[in-house]
């Protein structure tokens, strides 16, 4: 029997794998041809715009980030999970809660930014935020349609609409700045290329309606419930990625702000595709795990897929990151220009490409642990991290910028690995011994039910 279960689990991980990789290839690369126009606008936009315009951008796009974060999986992260039937039933009630959680999202925003503008007295940043908030209103039209395609592993489709969204914005946002836009550059074609990232899709992808109408879908409360706290989990992850923005132009103003948002962005930008584009795929592959029969074959398949995936990950993004660092002093210079090296960008640019190379294990450990219905432990997971990282940004910020990237990538290099290992050590074996004794416990009570037949 055992021989059987493992020749089976074998099996199962072997074909996992290959789904796994293909998966990460579609979305992985769109990320990285994505990022090379978007590379290709940066270069422009260096040139261009002074630091002060970045800081600029770098409130609003934060700003955004953060309130959009709750909002993206606050009904996929359900429907994934779903047989056919629950799914069809479910998706009305999905689409209320995705509109109800976009208008929300939009209101906040466009709010936010009277007082952000006061504080930092700039009045320039509120109509631009205003118009980026728009662009929630624009999601809800496409994401019950990106959801069907996530779950039935689509990657290909999901890497298409990355990339092309990913392009058109680069492409708008250079042809907008040369011809003298100024901010509006940089934030008018994020709205516009939502319609690019709705039209895929949408594309030859008609929702599932219910053959069985005995079905009844998942009720808003709890779809609701399940959807917040995976919006939570994921907006302690996105405010993890941010805090550091809204510290820096808080304690260092604008300039500073903008010296930094430069120097992550063109420093972390190919690998942070690419983790994200990582952490996409391997939700949908984790999940995949979880719906074989047998509860044994699952659990061995569940630790086969996450160590194989993070392997994987790290093989990508350790060469492209090491490179990337090496390189760093010679073309930074001759590609962005040399006054963001008199600004002090280049030492703040190397630490933060180092700490990227322990990102995708933090972003594993969060794919993981949602998988496994264990949501509010990540979400205290990396609220803990996040203040870490405050408390970091904080007092290091009084020696300026670079002892504040310094200070960021060595709670990176301590607290992702110390992460794995407890989730190596305290839920995936926990998980897997649990399961064996559940194994164990039911076929003791076949036997018994044998010899007693007998």
């Amino acid at each position: 029997m055992s021989q059987v279960l493992k020749q089976q689990t074998d099996l199962t991980t072997m074909q996992a794998k290959s789904r796994f990789s293909k998966s990460l290839f579609w979305l992985g690369s769109a990320q990285v041809m994505g990022r090379v126009v978007r590379l290709a606008s940066s270069i422009i936009l260096a040139r261009i715009f002074t630091p002060e315009v970045f800081g600029q951008v770098a409130i609003i796009l934060t700003c955004f980030e953060l309130i959009c974060t709750p909002t993206r999986r606050i009904t996929s992260a359900s429907l994934i999970k779903m047989n056919d039937d629950e799914l069809a039933a479910s998706l009305p009630n999905a689409n209320k809660i995705n509109w109800f959680a976009s208008i929300t999202a939009f209101v906040a925003m466009s709010l936010l930014s009277w007082p952000l503008a006061f504080y930092h007295q700039d009045t320039i940043i509120i109509a631009p935020m205003i118009l980026m908030a728009t662009s929630y209103l624009l999601l809800p039209i496409g994401m019950l349609h990106a959801a069907i395609n996530l779950r039935a592993n689509k990657m290909r489709v999901v890497g298409r609409a990355i990339l092309w969204q990913t392009v058109g914005d680069g492409l708008l946002t250079a042809t907008f700045a040369l011809l003298g836009l100024g901010i509006w550059a940089i934030i008018l074609p994020k709205v516009l290329v939502i319609l690019i990232w709705i039209a895929i899709h949408r594309y030859h992808n008609p929702l599932p309606k219910s053959n069985d109408h005995s079905v009844s879908g998942l009720p808003i409360p709890k779809m609701f419930n399940f959807g917040s706290m995976v919006g939570l989990s994921d907006l302690s992850i996105s405010l993890r990625q941010n805090i550091d923005y809204l510290l820096i132009g808080y304690f260092l103003g604008l300039e500073a702000l903008g010296i930094y948002f430069f120097a992550f962005n063109t420093s972390l930008g190919i690998s942070l595709g690419i983790i994200q584009s990582y952490g996409t795929a391997l939700y949908s592959h984790l999940c995949g795990a979880k719906k074989d029969q047998q509860k044994i074959i699952a659990s061995q398949e569940l630790k086969a897929r996450y160590s194989h995936s993070l392997i994987l990950i790290l093989k990508i993004a350790i060469p492209v990151i090491t490179l990337q660092t090496l390189l760093s002093p010679i073309y930074l210079p001759l590609i962005y220009g040399s006054k963001w090296i008199e600004a002090g960008a280049l030492p703040v640019f190397i630490l933060l490409c180092l700490s990227g190379l322990v990102r995708p294990i933090g972003e594993a450990a969060s794919q993981l642990l949602i998988s496994l219905n264990k949501s509010r432990l990540n979400l205290s997971f990396n609220l803990g991290f996040t203040l870490l990282l405050a408390i970091t940004i904080a007092v290091c910020s009084q020696w300026g910028l670079v002892a504040v990237a310094l200070g960021i990538l060595i709670i990176h290099l301590i607290c992702m690995p110390a992460l794995s290992f407890y989730i190596q050590l305290f839920i995936l074996n926990k998980q897997a011994i649990c399961t064996e004794e559940e194994q164990k416990s039911h076929s003791k009570r076949f036997n018994q039910e044998v010899h007693h037949d007998a």
